[in-house]
């Protein structure tokens, strides 16, 4: 249940933030800091080191500028292409959080 809360926080997110990005006079720098630091908290709660927790930010702004310019760009050809590479990063995602939500915690001095 946990795993899913968390890939559905993070989803919302990019989301939104995807919906900003695609304006073109969009304040890119605070959403894409604000996705950054959701996606960097979204394991909290697991013994998720530094790594997983900046592979699950890192792939969520990846996620939502490739939206972004997915809805943003008039060109045809560019939605797929970008559309193919937030699945990707989506699906990396998933498998992260997926990894992180279902191990059980070590006890304390083990």
């Amino acid at each position: 249940m946990s795993m899913l809360l968390r890939n559905l926080l993070v989803l919302a997110v990019e989301f939104g933030a995807s919906l900003l990005l695609r304006e073109p006079g969009a304040p890119w720098i605070p959403l894409l800091l604000a996705v950054f630091v959701v996606g960097s908290g979204v394991l909290h709660g697991t013994d998720a080191e530094f790594v997983p927790r900046f592979l699950v930010a890192l792939v969520a702004v990846g996620v939502a500028e490739l939206g972004g310019r997915a809805w943003a760009s008039p060109d045809a050809h560019a939605f797929p292409t970008a559309g193919t590479g937030a699945a990707i990063l989506l699906a990396v995602q998933t498998l992260i959080l997926v990894r992180y939500s279902l191990r059980r915690p070590r006890p304390k001095g083990a």
